[in-house]
């Protein structure tokens, strides 16, 4: 019996490290495939949004536009505003938010792009007295015109709105076609370029003169590490974005002179 006992404790001592190597086994599997779950929730890209058509926002009618006169409000408070399409959305709004309003655009209030020295640059231009963006809490729920902008601005003391718009394409060049989704980890050899336009209006905030017309744009060639993950990918846009913001940001101080020149009253 003793035997008997003997045998039954080694084959339980065995059956033991059958276990344990199985279960040593399951536990890798299980992190692959955890692992491949991850990736798997990350294995393309969705480019941005559409742009704001700042033409609709305008008055339809001719005569609404030739009634609009400039209040020569200098020195001027300017209000930054970002409008994009209602349907817009990118890889970043969609993980932090910072978007507000609906209708027949929205306000980006998140700041992607601007930066300080870019808006102080702004700042320091003759015949401007401050320079703001407008808060989700003073931006309506419906929005349909620059009316609603131009009245969020006001409630601010900002006699001016520049309002912006980006447009950025990612394009295929071996294929000749733009692109709508990207796959991560693709061939390093294809070759994609992110194109993106800003354009811009600067308005009366009191009677929604247009002052003047901007637009501006960047293109990178993009290279084969940009696409290892959506953030990276995410982040050749940021790049372009800012580019072309800097460059509009150029063009407003280029042009800056020949407003005053035109609307400033003389001193």
């Amino acid at each position: 019996m003793d035997l008997g006992r003997n045998q039954q404790k080694g084959l339980s001592d065995w059956e033991r490290r059958l276990q344990y190597k199985d279960m040593k086994r399951l536990m890798r599997w299980m992190g692959v495939c955890f692992l491949v779950g991850l990736v798997g929730c990350e294995t393309t890209y969705i480019p941005p949004g559409p742009k704001a058509d700042l033409a609709a926002l305008a008055p339809a009618a001719i005569e609404d536009g030739f009634a609009a006169r400039p209040s020569n409000p200098f020195p001027a408070s300017i209000a930054f505003v970002r409008v994009q399409s209602p349907r817009y959305s990118n890889h970043n709004l969609r993980q932090h938010g910072g978007q507000a309003g609906t209708g027949r655009y929205t306000i980006v209030t998140a700041r992607e792009v601007e930066s300080p020295e870019q808006l102080q640059r702004v700042l320091a231009l003759p015949q401007v007295a401050g320079v703001v963006g407008l808060n989700r809490m003073l931006i309506p729920d419906s929005l349909q015109s620059d009316q609603e902008i131009r009245q969020a601005a006001a409630r601010l003391q900002a006699d001016l709105v520049l309002m912006y718009t980006f447009d950025t394409v990612f394009f295929d060049i071996d294929r000749s076609t733009t692109l709508s989704a990207i796959t991560l980890g693709f061939s390093p050899t294809r070759r994609i370029t992110v194109t993106t336009t800003v354009s811009a209006l600067l308005l009366d905030t009191r009677t929604g003169f247009v002052y003047s017309a901007y637009e501006a744009t960047h293109q990178e060639t993009l290279t084969a590490t940009t696409w290892g993950s959506a953030d990276a990918a995410d982040r050749a846009r940021l790049e372009a974005e800012t580019r072309a913001f800097a460059n509009l940001v150029d063009e407003f101080a280029g042009t800056w002179p020949q407003i005053l020149a035109r609307y400033a009253p003389a001193s």
